[in-house]
């Protein structure tokens, strides 16, 4: 599958950009958050997939801002929830 051209992925990959610019987090403030590095954070927002991706950053989205794990991959958030 290509993961990159998956709907559901471009999606998470939109909505992590837009919760941290809403949040008026930095990169690294928001990659410390989601317990991965600037450059994985950076490789997100760009659409693209990280060589070692953890389902642990669906659930610190969760915990940190109280998104559902389906909200993150169905809904464009900057649309509303």
């Amino acid at each position: 599958m290509d993961i990159e051209n998956n709907t559901s992925w471009s999606v998470f990959f939109r909505n992590v950009a837009f919760i941290r610019k809403k949040n008026g987090l930095a990169k690294k403030d928001m990659a410390k958050l989601l317990g991965i590095g600037v450059g994985s954070l950076t490789k997100i927002e760009n659409g693209e997939l990280p060589e070692r991706l953890s389902a642990n950053i669906i659930y610190r989205i969760y915990k940190e801002f109280g998104i559902k794990p389906s909200d993150q991959f169905d809904k464009i958030l900057e649309n509303g929830i």
